[in-house]
């Protein structure tokens, strides 16, 4: 978990809890009763079998645990009408969990120059810390 996610919610006067991967409804109805609002972050890459799609050899880690509990998640908050913001892999499997496709690898399966894959500069990273 990126800190600049966790600075981000307590600049914005929230919160931030991290919560475990889970199955578990108990535990999901749970989480949302307690949670006023829910942050999809980056990670790994939504595994393709979510948006019904065979996984590319260029396709990067998934998480299906992760995939699992945060489309529960997304259930309940959404019945629940909490609000929901996704960043990077987390619009990414908003999207795939709300019925969207991907492109798993842009480079390899669309012509485009702009850059995708992108790291967090070490000095907001660093300022985001201090």
């Amino acid at each position: 978990m990126l800190p600049g996610y966790f600075g981000g919610i307590i600049e914005a006067g929230g919160l931030p809890v991290m919560l475990p991967l889970t199955s578990d409804s108990a535990d999901i109805e749970q989480i949302t009763s307690m949670c006023d609002g829910f942050l999809f972050t980056g990670g790994q890459d939504v595994d393709p079998k979510l948006y019904s799609a065979r996984k590319i050899g260029a396709c990067g880690e998934c998480s299906p645990e992760r995939d699992v509990m945060e489309e529960l998640l997304l259930k309940r908050a959404m019945e629940a009408d909490n609000p929901i913001l996704g960043i990077c892999r987390g619009i990414q499997f908003i999207n795939a969990a709300l019925g969207g496709t991907l492109w798993q690898d842009i480079p390899s399966q669309f012509s485009d120059s702009v850059p995708h894959c992108q790291k967090p500069s070490s000095r907001i990273l660093l300022e985001r810390t201090i």
